[in-house]
């Protein structure tokens, strides 16, 4: 994502010379931008998930022509910009580390689970704005309103998600969901996708997610439990957007804790 980012930093220097586009100094996907008028930040997130498997070419053309969008579109919006009857359609949960809470303190989040806690996101395709206290109140709905409904938004977009099962050496099935959207972690909280994890793998299912964008699910009789369990532990400390090396276990009461988290130095 770094150097992602130093990319976009180079290109937007390039069509831009007028303003001063700096990194952020805590997250890796975000620029803030100042052209003597107004401050932006950009979030690189979704553009690099959407063109991280196109060729070199392709790549920068996408993210030149992101990039002067969000330049001339004046982002982020702010509460009061999006009404709810177009919120509603847009909210989307993210699983996030804890941390989140001290690094964007007006942030909305709900706990989740030990070591992980759900955010909510507007996607608005190339960009997405983290959901405040601040929307709560311009919107007039609860904390609950809005889980109930992040949820359902993306249990239909993972309706047709394919779910390929591979043999582990030893015995036993895994999968790996690896939609490259944003979301690939943010799925564990949803039940009826859990369910459909169960009725491949069994039950009990076992399920990893080190970083947002990893989302390792396993039947209970993999001969390779301790294989899984470093590498969920070396994804949590290497992965851009780490959230936690716990390993949990899921079956139809819900989703707890199987393996207390280990926590690894970079």
């Amino acid at each position: 994502m770094r150097t992602f980012r130093t990319q976009a930093l180079r290109i937007l220097r390039q069509k831009f010379p007028g303003i001063e586009a700096v990194p952020d100094k805590k997250d890796s996907a975000l620029i803030k931008i100042e052209d003597g008028t107004r401050d932006l930040t950009i979030d690189l997130a979704n553009i690099h998930a959407a063109v991280r498997y196109l060729p070199a070419a392709l790549k920068q053309a996408a993210l030149g022509d992101f990039l002067e969008e969000m330049a001339a579109s004046g982002c982020p919006q702010s509460p009061g910009e999006t009404p709810w009857t177009k919120a509603k359609e847009l909210l989307r949960p993210r699983l996030v580390s804890p941390g989140m809470r001290v690094t964007v303190p007006d942030v909305l989040v709900r706990r989740f689970a030990p070591g992980a806690v759900v955010a909510y996101v507007l996607d608005q395709g190339r960009r997405v704005q983290y959901v405040t206290r601040d929307h709560l109140v311009s919107w007039g709905v609860d904390t609950r309103r809005i889980h109930e409904v992040a949820v359902a938004n993306l249990e239909a977009l993972s309706e047709a998600l394919p779910l390929e099962l591979r043999e582990g050496k030893g015995g036993g099935l895994l999968t790996l969901v690896a939609m490259g959207d944003s979301y690939d972690a943010a799925r564990l909280v949803l039940p009826r996708f859990r369910e459909r994890l169960m009725a491949e793998l069994g039950e009990p299912i076992f399920v990893g997610i080190p970083d947002r964008d990893t989302f390792v699910a396993w039947s209970s009789d993999h001969a390779q439990l301790a294989k899984l369990v470093a590498l969920i532990g070396k994804y949590a400390a290497e992965e851009p957007y780490p959230i936690t090396g716990t390993i949990f276990r899921v079956d139809r009461k819900g989703v707890r804790v199987a393996i207390a988290e280990r926590r690894h130095q970079r």
